[in-house]
């Protein structure tokens, strides 16, 4: 495949990802976020496992890294839990730009903890003006996003699910990292079916069968949300950070908070606000700063 037609489906691709937002909050109106989550994670299996076997992709990982997967796979379900039920009290799109600007910056902040906790002059030396100024933006941007206008606001539902969401997601990433030694969709594939077991048991509610019986809209979303957002969207993303490099594929993502309000516009009618606006653009320069520019330069 040429580079210019990855480029192309990793667009699409970014954009699937921000489809995810709206799609997932229309599927919260159907059921409780525990019976959405299991099924999402079913769905997301089977179809990761058809994936696998259709591109030979080996099942097996080392036994000395499943701790880690097996962390991954527990906080990928408590993850997705929050999100579905922080979609429930907040817009799609806002929270969508909130959730993907504070998990590189909280990732950034572990990994300042960690360097200075470990007391690595080198690494600390490492840090570059490019990552504090990407820092200051995420948080200007978190600032715009979080509205604070006012104590009520501040501690909101919303406000306090979105940023569970990303402290969670930025704590997978911790564990995801050290577990080496596999196909990352191998990796993933096993994380899915960790999360998918770990929300099993509303079988043995009523609730989840009834789901099954559904309307058209709601196969739709769920379509949207498992086989074109997680399965294809994130197969090219891996796909392109083994062809382009970690560089020029992570640049792409700048575009997934920009596309959660797009899509989140013309699907649930959702009109961002200035504030919000000028938090996604902010949020697009902090993800370049801190992932992008910094890696160039180094």
């Amino acid at each position: 495949m040429k580079d210019r037609y990855l480029y192309i489906l990793l667009i699409i691709a970014m954009f699937l990802w921000g489809s995810s937002w709206p799609t997932s909050k229309i599927l919260t109106t159907y059921t409780s976020p525990a019976v959405i989550t299991f099924w999402r994670f079913l769905f997301v299996f089977l179809g990761s496992f058809s994936m696998l076997y259709f591109l030979k992709i080996p099942l097996k990982i080392p036994l000395q890294i499943f701790k880690w997967v097996f962390c991954a796979g527990i906080l990928n379900g408590l993850y997705t839990f929050v999100f579905f039920i922080a979609l429930r009290y907040g817009e799609a799109g806002k929270g969508g730009v909130l959730v993907t600007t504070m998990i590189p910056i909280f990732s950034y902040i572990f990994f300042m903890l960690s360097i200075v906790l470990r007391k690595n002059e080198k690494l600390i030396q490492r840090v570059g003006k490019s990552e504090i100024l990407g820092l200051i933006l995420g948080l200007a941007s978190g600032f715009c996003l979080l509205n604070l206008g006012s104590l009520d606001e501040i501690f909101g539902k919303f406000n306090i699910l979105f940023l569970l969401c990303a402290l969670i997601w930025a704590s997978i990433t911790l564990f995801t990292h050290k577990a080496k030694g596999a196909h990352p969709l191998t990796i993933n594939l096993y994380i899915n079916l960790i999360s998918t077991l770990m929300f099993s048991w509303v079988l043995f509610l009523d609730e989840p069968f009834k789901v099954l019986t559904s309307d058209v809209k709601f196969w739709v979303n769920m379509f949207v949300v498992v086989v074109l957002s997680t399965i294809i969207g994130t197969s090219i993303y891996y796909y392109a950070i083994h062809r382009l490099g970690g560089v020029k594929a992570n640049s792409f993502v700048l575009i997934t908070p920009a596309s959660a309000l797009i899509c989140s516009f013309f699907i649930l009618d959702e009109v961002p606000t200035v504030l919000t606006l000028i938090g996604c653009i902010l949020a697009i320069f902090a993800i370049y700063f801190i992932n992008i520019h910094s890696k160039k330069k180094s």
